[in-house]
């Protein structure tokens, strides 16, 4: 079984998109980066200026509608600034590893979209860093959420823009949630209101097998990462620059709470299960839309999918319930799609230029609306264009403002530290190791990787 379980049979948003547009791209590294030592980043004003209108070459991984509404995007700016960008659809599965080999081999776009990669890139030297030209042009984040503009930022350095947020929230199909008793009016507020829910939606044949999931933490976009936050955990301080997985009781109740399920439900079953699902996209054909899941955590973009691909769905969108560390909803808000410019790029000007301004406001309300995510820009996020677009808007949009909006740890491992997270989840839940052990196993692992980072950079 894969070590994300739930995960392995459904093909994700960027995934779907990916095989859509390209076909499948090859397995990246887990860093996304060679292990050779970091590079020391260049200032904003450090490369040579193109010629005068030189082409600004775009690499996209977006796909499908959402490449027809960023190449609109592209063709308007192309028309108010008289510049020649050229938009190029690559795809989210391939979109990293193209731009790493030409960031390495010297040929580069001017501008690629990329997505929590900036935190290990940037560091390393493949980027360019932009708040030169931020602090230039005025692009300061004023009027942005606070989550939305931390998650620009690593190491002191401003490394893209961004004109959408994915925010994650809990889904119910309500025709099953209401047939069990339950009213959307008095939704699940902890850990202890959502196992109850999660036992009345199970149900099983004579045999004893399951034939419906009321809920699992870690299916679809449910992570250990969501419910230690949701427990009040923290993952990274940044501070003494130490990593605190091993040593954060939160997380340990976090992952005892996950572990409960596989034992209840029992992992064996459960996979079983989930592997009847075949390989199916989680956004064209969820089993969440036909009854086979009750409960599942999902994030913003899917409420613009399902109009399409399951129009009789009756759903609710839910606060995500926190554990007893925590104190109130929490959701991971991280950057859609963040606007970077290459360490190399033969227009750095022209590729800020369009990062800018793929993050105004305008930009930012055309594609929250196409694709369910959410603008950074407050003033977006509140303009009833948006705001009215699509049921449970103002839900997400409450979650970016709060003080439960969570982002990535911004630091140069974290793609390692993700990686290890999903494998350390797959062995808890299926016995392989108990969660204390895994915890400091991990910590050690991702604490000595970012340790030899630092002293490369010294």
């Amino acid at each position: 079984m894969s070590n994300q379980i739930g995960k392995a049979q459904q093909l994700s948003r960027r995934s779907f998109l990916t095989v859509a547009a390209l076909g499948v791209g090859g397995t990246l590294l887990a860093a996304c980066v060679p292990p050779a030592p970091p590079v020391q980043p260049a200032t904003g004003g450090a490369q040579a200026p193109a010629a005068e209108n030189a082409p600004i070459i775009y690499w996209s991984m977006f796909g499908l509608q959402e490449a027809e509404q960023a190449q609109k995007q592209v063709e308007r700016f192309n028309e108010e600034t008289g510049k020649n960008a050229i938009f190029m659809s690559i795809g989210w599965g391939n979109v990293e590893q193209k731009a790493q080999v030409a960031i390495e081999g010297g040929n580069p776009p001017d501008m690629v979209t990329l997505w929590s990669q900036p935190y290990t890139w940037g560091p390393r030297g493949l980027l360019l860093p932009l708040e030169d030209y931020a602090e230039r042009d005025g692009f300061d984040g004023k009027g942005w959420s606070k989550p939305a503009w931390d998650a620009l930022w690593s190491e002191g350095h401003l490394w893209g823009t961004a004109h959408t947020l994915n925010v994650f929230a809990l889904h119910a199909n309500q025709t099953l949630y209401e047939e069990a008793g339950f009213s959307v009016d008095s939704p699940p507020k902890d850990f202890a209101e959502l196992d109850v829910m999660a036992e009345k939606l199970t149900t099983y044949d004579d045999g004893g097998n399951l034939t419906r999931l009321g809920f699992l933490p870690w299916l679809n976009t449910g992570s250990l990462w969501h419910w230690g936050w949701a427990n009040g955990a923290s993952f990274y301080d940044e501070v003494a620059d130490v990593i605190t997985a091993g040593s954060d009781e939160k997380l340990l109740q976090a992952l005892e709470w996950m572990a409960s399920y596989a034992q209840k439900y029992d992992i064996e079953k459960i996979d079983r299960y989930v592997s009847g699902f075949g390989k199916v996209s989680a956004l064209t054909a969820d089993p969440w839309y036909v009854d086979k899941i009750g409960m599942q955590m999902d994030g913003s973009w899917k409420r613009s999918w399902i109009p399409r691909y399951a129009p009789e769905l009756k759903y609710t969108v839910i606060k995500s319930p926190y554990g007893p560390g925590g104190t109130e909803p929490t959701s991971l808000v991280e950057i859609g799609a963040m606007f970077c410019v290459p360490k190399g790029a033969n227009n750095p000007e022209g590729g800020w230029q369009l990062a800018k301004f793929m993050a105004e406001k305008q930009q930012q309300i055309e594609f929250g609306n196409q694709v369910g995510d959410i603008p950074p820009l407050n003033e977006a996020a509140r303009d009833p264009e948006f705001l009215n677009s699509l049921p449970f808007n103002e839900l997400f949009v409450e979650l970016t403002e709060s003080t439960g909006g969570r982002a990535w740890p911004r630091i140069p491992v974290l793609e390692l530290y993700k990686t290890e997270m999903n494998r350390l989840q797959d062995e808890v839940l299926h016995g392989k190791v108990a969660p204390d052990q895994g915890l400091a196993e991990l910590n050690a692992k991702v604490q000595k990787e970012l340790d030899e980072f630092r002293k490369q950079v010294k």
